[in-house]
């Protein structure tokens, strides 16, 4: 099977929620049991496009394999396992990791870094309580 087909198929389980390491993993293990059944349809005699057509027949729907994986809610990541707890927590992250980007910025514009963080730190806060008070409205509704 072409490598853009298994592109398409890790591209749309990342964007489904599948985490990246089962997505290289299941992958990795397609490539190579498409492999093994090309190699399996060459050394049976047939010509390299009919052993394709053969792994490729093996291999099966790459739909039904992406519809197995979102079956199993241990493959996902948090956010798409706990979306209400996602959505509450991480505006607070947001908001207490905010007082650290002035330390990447730089000390030799402190008073610059000072008034940009300040600024910034302020509007932060209340954009997350904000949007803290809608998540806990929409929740308890």
């Amino acid at each position: 099977m072409p490598e853009q087909t298994f592109e398409e198929l890790r591209r749309y389980l990342l964007n489904s929620g599948i985490t990246p390491r089962h997505v290289k993993r299941t992958i990795a293990e397609l490539n190579d049991h498409f492999d093994d059944l090309q190699l399996e349809g060459k050394s049976g005699g047939l010509s390299t496009l009919d052993a394709q057509a053969f792994a490729e027949a093996r291999i099966g729907e790459h739909k039904l394999i992406a519809q197995n994986m979102l079956a199993k809610t241990e493959l996902k990541t948090w956010i798409y396992r706990y979306p209400r707890v996602a959505r509450l927590y991480l505006p607070v992250a947001y908001l207490l990791l905010l007082p650290a980007a002035p330390v990447f910025a730089g000390a030799e514009h402190a008073s610059a870094v000072a008034r940009w963080g300040t600024s910034l730190m302020v509007s932060a806060a209340v954009t997350a309580a904000m949007l803290l008070l809608m998540q806990i409205a929409i929740t308890l509704t």
